[in-house]
């Protein structure tokens, strides 16, 4: 029941507001008439299931570490959103026997068509890359199978956040082609070793596709440019927040492949991209600009000047009718995270209730101070709040766009320069060939 209560909050209202953007792409593909076991890379602890299930019609059921369940409240909570504990051998060789009870229960949600979001890395690791599977996912598929011959169906999910433990930044999920586990029960039949291999093996090729990886870890920072120079190229609606396209996951794919191979099979030209990014992000900080006006066409955007200025009394408002859950979940995460990994689940967990407690004593408060009227400035306050979010953008956005016009008047050779330097930039990552 909490779980269906937090369903008709957490994506439509939590989400549009943390993340600045989501892509949620080819849900098509799921066969939901099947039992599903999602497996999907694991980057943002309780975040990455919760996204994963957000939009699907059907109850969702996850899977977590069983240290998780310690504490009684916690496990009370968990239970309640549907997720079952797994014991690895990290939490002691002893406890591992428990799996058989979590498999019990795997099954018996299967067996009505049910489906578990599973993360086959087995660990939360905030990085661009992938990995090594586990063979937990594929001894439930398998068991699922042999001891009720379940038509078990597997579906790959890439789970890519532009910034995992940051306030309205971007999500992409995409669902890759789902397989049944029939077709490796052969393999397995007649080597369970070698069928749970294939299994991982299978998974993991379907997760290299939709993963963005960054092979050596020491192209990240390089990587990082270069991604953020990819995704100024490409213009999308201010306003629109949830996209069904995939457009925005194979430009960035198509970037991080091309520096992975540029590394293993031209490093000297990758050596001169990084330089060349490295010269132009420098001379962009020194000269305080930014990427984004450099890419795209000048636009002054004097409706978005008289937004910012028009809008002011109403952003302030909005802001400080909402300035108790706006500041609260940072607060909060500051003073108790340390870990980055848990610091986006607890930042929507926690705004998520506050808002819950907030909202009702605000419409009281209201009403008790200024009567009807009271209560209708109330009601509007969730809207002016959100409002005041995209307003903090678009002043940000004009305040870099005049500073960039500015220098463009003033100081015309300068930027000319930082152009030419994009260009090349852009002409020497676009000269590398994957095949």
């Amino acid at each position: 029941m909490f779980s269906r209560f937090l369903k008709y909050i957490i994506p439509p209202l939590t989400f549009r507001i943390y993340f600045r953007r989501i892509f949620y792409s080819n849900l098509k593909k799921v066969p939901l008439d099947k039992p599903l076991l999602f497996a999907g890379n694991h980057q943002n602890s309780f975040m990455d299931g919760i996204l994963v299930g957000s939009y699907l019609p059907q109850p969702l059921h996850f899977l977590m570490r069983a240290d998780m369940f310690k504490r009684p409240f916690a496990r009370f909570c968990l239970k309640e959103l549907n997720v079952a504990p797994v014991y690895r051998i990290e939490e002691g060789f002893e406890n591992v026997h428990k799996n058989n009870d979590t498999f019990r229960e795997i099954n018996e949600v299967l067996r009505k068509n049910g489906n578990f979001v599973v993360f086959s890395e087995g660990i939360c690791v905030q990085e661009k890359r992938l990995q090594k599977l586990r063979k937990g996912t594929a001894r439930m598929a398998f068991g699922a199978e042999g001891e009720h011959g379940l038509d078990v169906h597997i579906v790959p999910v890439g789970i890519n956040y532009t910034y995992p433990s940051k306030f309205r930044k971007e999500v992409m999920i995409n669902f890759h082609d789902p397989f049944s586990i029939k077709e490796l029960k052969e393999i397995y039949s007649n080597n369970p070793a070698k069928g749970l291999l294939a299994f991982n093996q299978k998974v993991e090729a379907s997760l290299r596709e939709e993963v963005i990886i960054i092979e050596d870890p020491g192209h990240d920072r390089l990587a990082e440019h270069l991604l953020s120079m990819g995704r100024n190229d490409m213009i999308l609606p201010f306003f629109r927040w949830r996209f069904d396209t995939d457009e925005r996951r194979q430009l960035e794919k198509s970037i991080s492949e091309k520096i992975n191979y540029a590394g293993r099979n031209e490093p000297q030209k990758l050596e001169i991209i990084a330089e060349k990014v490295k010269d132009y992000s420098d001379l962009l900080e020194k000269h305080r600009l930014i990427d984004e006006n450099v890419a795209r066409k000048l636009d002054f955007g004097f409706l978005r000047y008289f937004f910012v200025i028009a809008g002011l009394p109403f952003f302030i408002a909005g802001y400080l009718g909402n300035v108790i859950p706006f500041i609260g979940p940072r607060i909060i995460c500051d003073l108790l995270i340390k870990d980055k990994r848990f610091y986006s689940s607890v930042f929507i967990a926690s705004g998520t209730i506050l808002y819950i407690f907030y909202f009702p004593l605000l419409l009281v408060l209201a009403v008790i101070f200024a009567g009807w009227t009271g209560l209708l400035t109330g009601l509007l306050m969730p809207f002016a709040g959100y409002l005041s979010l995209f307003y903090m953008e678009v002043a940000r956005e004009r305040f870099y766009t005049f500073r960039y016009w500015w220098k463009s008047l003033t100081e015309r050779p300068l930027v000319g320069e930082i152009k030419k330097r994009r260009q090349e930039i852009q002409t020497v990552t676009g000269s590398i060939f994957v095949p």
